[in-house]
């Protein structure tokens, strides 16, 4: 891989912390969907707020009903047009979704829509890694640089708020949440704890241009890759204690060994996990795994 100097990554990622916010809060129902009656042990707010790049993050907040201060974990959904409802929003296939199920356990849950995801998804294919179309590089590294941005722009709106333990700011992200949750932590030393599900290094997340007519991309895409992969940034992860679960047939990520590259790489305080399945395949019990790691380590 092309080596990045560090100076040159921070910098890349940098923004002003003096843009304005300029945040919104609207009160949700929170239901429960086997009853259809509202919840009175948790509560929802849709809010939105400033990001760079004249963009607006927008994130559901799901949290205990009380007056906190609460620790606040931020929730990255994985590639789906879905984007954060499927982490906040009960259906009848997904009735307890973690936002809800932490949030009744004391967590203040903040589930992001990643740029060019659910209601920020555009016409254009913004952010969707489709490997044959090497044309698309350059958006989605865009796409993955304005994501890992909006992440540090909700830790600066999240230390605004006084419901929110200042001190004790974690992350849970699966797949793409991985992708782009391992440059935040690397780079925004607010965050104490991190989960981080099914993701890797290698292939299944580049561009193909060998014998292609982009094949002249082919510098740029490897400069693409080293900017945007979380490999280049799992050194910079000692600050973060960090709970890793991977799949043993993931058939995304490809295999162990994109795995086992990233987790080598990942800095110590690290736990490693695997589970005998493929990409979505890692159930419940280490969702309540990492739970409960994120509240040990928040404090």
């Amino acid at each position: 891989m092309t080596e990045i100097p560090e100076a040159l990554l921070r910098h890349l990622y940098a923004y002003d912390r003096t843009l304005p916010l300029l945040p919104t809060s609207e009160p949700e129902p929170a239901i429960d969907l086997a009853t259809r009656t509202p919840r009175t042990d948790i509560r929802r707010e849709r809010v939105t707020f400033g990001s760079t790049h004249d963009e607006r993050v927008l994130a559901t907040i799901v949290a205990p009903s009380g007056a906190g201060p609460w620790p606040a974990v931020i929730v990255q959904h994985g590639s789906t047009p879905l984007g954060r409802h499927g982490n906040v929003t009960a259906t009848p296939s997904t009735p307890d979704p973690v936002g809800p199920r932490w949030a009744a356990s004391g967590l203040m849950v903040v589930a992001v829509d990643a740029y060019g995801f659910g209601s920020r998804e555009r016409p254009d294919n913004r952010g969707r890694l489709t490997p044959t179309r090497p044309d698309l590089m350059f958006r989605t590294r865009d796409q993955r640089m304005q994501a890992i941005q909006d992440l540090m722009r909700t830790v600066d709106y999240l230390l605004t708020r006084d419901d929110v333990r200042h001190e004790a700011i974690g992350y849970h992200g699966v797949s793409m949440g991985c992708r782009i949750g391992v440059p935040f932590i690397a780079l925004d030393q607010r965050v104490r704890a991190a989960s981080l599900f099914v993701g890797g290094s290698g292939d299944y997340s580049r561009f193909q241009v060998a014998g292609t007519p982009f094949e002249d991309l082919r510098d740029d895409e490897a400069m693409v890759n080293a900017l945007t992969d979380p490999l280049t940034f799992a050194p910079l992860t000692g600050h973060v204690t960090k709970f890793v679960v991977n799949g043993e047939r993931d058939e995304v990520v490809r295999g162990r060994e994109p795995a086992e590259r990233l987790h080598a790489a990942l800095a110590d305080p690290k736990e490693i996990h695997w589970f005998d399945g493929g990409h979505g395949e890692f159930g419940p019990g280490l969702v309540e795994d990492a739970r409960q790691f994120l509240v040990r380590r928040l404090g």
